[in-house]
């Protein structure tokens, strides 16, 4: 029976791919950035869409043409299944708190099922079902990208360059100094090349919990089953001068890290991509100040530049992608009131710019968008006209408080020397507040998936 099942399932998939009714959806950002809290969110919504109320902008519920959504068996049984029933569980135990952020890759599959409205399909049947995967993996690991189109040498500069300016130097100052010392040496033992490599993990673990982004090789900073391997034994080269057997050695294992790991995990996990929505947490980026900020910008940019979707792009020549949609989503927007959201949402299409041009220019469809996956305030307007925020704190406390502002365009100095600083709210559900609140969740699922529910 259960033979029976799966092979029906996949006839009916064969089918949705062949009438252009299967999305296969990326949820792409870094560390930090609300994917679990998103992907949730999105499940919530879709899960429990024909008995939502707040979805007023996804226009198969408010025309009523929605019938039922449901999870359907991933494809892949090999790669975990997105913890969905687990999240919800965290969110809404006793003591609520937000899910495990992402620690490998996973994957979930939901079937709409909704009346046509529009085309041959409105005179042929009575209903038709829309197949979606959503795709989800570390942030970390999607740093090690760029990394393709660079090679040791190069790589090993401009990570030392980084590696040593403003604060960021205090997370490796006394790694270089090790390394130099020990890599003087005219013969350096395995052993040693292992114990630096571990020590450079250390130090990006440092510079990653302070806030910064930039942060490579990725794995390093989660490695998964690839602890320990012999294909993470690398780091920058801490000398100027390259003439020597260690570099090559290093340039060696630097090499086989893009072939074995980095290359493999793009061919497994980004084939047959439909959609792609690209998370920023802004808000995080704003309170660490400028430099981070900055380096945040510079972070995405070479991320998107290594997304290119053209032609002559290196994810095309790697995997051969289909992305016809880009959503650029600001997250966690619950922590600001709705002119802070709009503000937000302006920001974010200042800091991608230059992205946004490069879309442009290959007719790469994109929209931006300020959204909360689980939105944890609630904003109100006082007498006076102040809009204020009520939410829980960590430590269980309900408060109100002011809604913080959010520049609509890149920080001036004056800006920066003041700092921002916006509420750290937690979440406080129950199973009776399911489907659980969001902020334009509607608008996001109208974008993404709109266009192939008519």
């Amino acid at each position: 029976m259960i033979s029976l099942k799966k092979a029906q399932q996949q006839t009916r998939d064969l089918i949705n791919r062949g009438f252009d009714r299967h999305i296969r959806l990326a949820i792409t950002g870094l560390s930090g950035a609300g994917k679990t809290a998103l992907i949730t969110g999105m499940l919530e919504q879709v899960l429990n869409g024909y008995d939502a109320k707040q979805l007023a902008f996804w226009q198969v519920k408010h025309s009523g043409r929605l019938l039922g959504s449901r999870l359907i068996e991933n494809r892949d049984w090999s790669t975990p299944r997105f913890a969905y029933e687990e999240a919800i569980k965290v969110l809404t135990s006793a003591q609520p708190s937000w899910p495990s952020s992402t620690r490998d890759v996973s994957e979930i599959r939901f079937e709409i099922k909704y009346q046509p409205r529009s085309g041959v399909a409105k005179h042929l049947m009575d209903e038709r079902r829309l197949v979606v995967e959503l795709v989800d993996y570390p942030g970390e690991w999607l740093l090690d990208l760029p990394l393709l189109q660079s090679h040791y040498g190069a790589w090993s500069v401009q990570q030392n360059q980084l590696n040593q300016q403003g604060e960021r130097a205090n997370h490796f100052a006394s790694w270089y100094q090790h390394a130099r010392s020990q890599l003087k040496s005219e013969s350096v033992s395995d052993t040693t090349l292992r114990e630096l490599a571990q020590g450079y993990q250390q130090a990006l673990k440092s510079a990653q919990a302070a806030g910064f982004y930039n942060l490579q090789p990725g794995r390093h900073l989660l490695p998964g089953q690839l602890e320990g391997a012999p294909v993470m034994g690398f780091f920058p080269w801490p000398f100027s001068d390259q003439n020597s057997a260690q570099f090559e050695h290093l340039k060696r294992v630097f090499e086989r890290y893009k072939e074995d790991v980095i290359k493999p995990f793009y061919k497994n996990h980004f084939q047959g991509f439909n959609r792609q929505v690209i998370l920023v947490d802004v808000l995080t980026a704003l309170e660490h100040g400028k430099a981070r900020f900055d380096e945040l910008i510079e972070t995405l940019t070479g991320l998107l530049n290594s997304f290119e979707y053209g032609e002559n792009a290196l994810l095309r020549r790697i995997i051969s992608p289909a992305i016809d949609k880009v959503a650029l989503v600001a997250s966690k927007v619950d922590h600001v009131g709705p002119d802070g959201q709009h503000a937000l949402n302006q920001l974010l299409s200042d800091m991608l710019r230059r992205s946004r041009q490069h879309f442009q220019f290959e007719r790469i469809e994109h929209e931006l968008f300020a959204v909360a996956g689980i939105a944890t305030s609630k904003a109100g307007r006082l007498n006076d006209g102040t809009i204020v925020l009520d939410g829980y704190l960590e430590s269980g406390q309900k408060v109100r408080v002011g809604a913080p502002s959010v520049p609509a365009q890149l920080p001036n100095d004056k800006q920066w020397q003041t700092g921002f600083e916006f509420p750290q709210f937690v979440p406080h559900f129950s199973a009776a507040d399911s489907p659980l609140p969001h902020i334009r969740l509607d608008q996001l699922l109208e974008y993404l998936l709109g266009d192939k529910l008519k």
